[in-house]
């Protein structure tokens, strides 16, 4: 026997375990393409119902020491008063202040919360921050503001529209522990009382 014939078992032997393991590779992507495929055709989950909602970006070019405004008009769409609060995190918020900090919303109206934002002094030209400003009612929201500190100023003032309503829709991607409605429980005695 020469030893052609003895590598021959061997190399089909071989060749059968390459193709064995080849399998979960090509079923993976043929999982992955067909994931793709689906997600392109316009079937895309939207974020969690526990995350803000975007209102919207406001890109802001500032020159050190100067302020620039957003006005967050704040819409309540329930049928009770709402607790508005507005806040920043992390190094956006050393930068910014607001007109009010918290307010109250009656039934149907709109509101407005100025943010001033305000580059310090010590910024240098081509410095870039951004940050979220968030704002809390019935849901929570969030405006992205992004900051180029420049020579020469352009945008000083943005403006969003919030409406602040409960989400009562659920869909089949939604989690069970999303909290749907924003309503304030009456007390018995105040039922067809004037409100206000």
């Amino acid at each position: 026997m020469n030893s052609t014939t003895e590598k021959l078992p061997t190399l089909t032997l071989g060749n059968s375990m390459t193709r064995m393991l080849d399998v979960p590779a090509r079923l993976a992507a043929a999982v992955v393409g067909g994931a793709l495929e689906r997600t392109s055709s316009g079937c895309t989950i939207p974020p969690p119902c526990w995350e803000p909602k975007h209102a919207g970006t406001c890109n802001l070019t500032l020159v050190p020491g100067n302020k620039a405004l957003l006005r967050l008009h704040v819409m309540n769409c329930g049928w009770n008063r709402q607790i508005v609060s507005v806040t920043a995190i992390g190094k956006l918020a050393g930068w910014i202040s607001f007109t009010p900090t918290t307010l109250l919303v009656d039934p149907q109206e709109r509101a407005t919360i100025v943010v001033s934002v305000q580059a310090p002094e010590w910024a240098k030209a081509g410095e870039r921050l951004s940050g979220p400003v968030i704002v809390r009612g019935c849901r929570d929201h969030f405006v992205r503001v992004e900051i180029v500190v420049a020579d020469c100023t352009t945008a000083a003032c943005c403006d969003f529209a919030i409406d602040d309503c409960a989400d009562r829709v659920h869909h089949w991607y939604d989690h069970f522990y999303c909290m749907r409605p924003c309503n304030t429980p009456r007390r018995p005695t105040t039922a067809g009382a004037r409100d206000g």
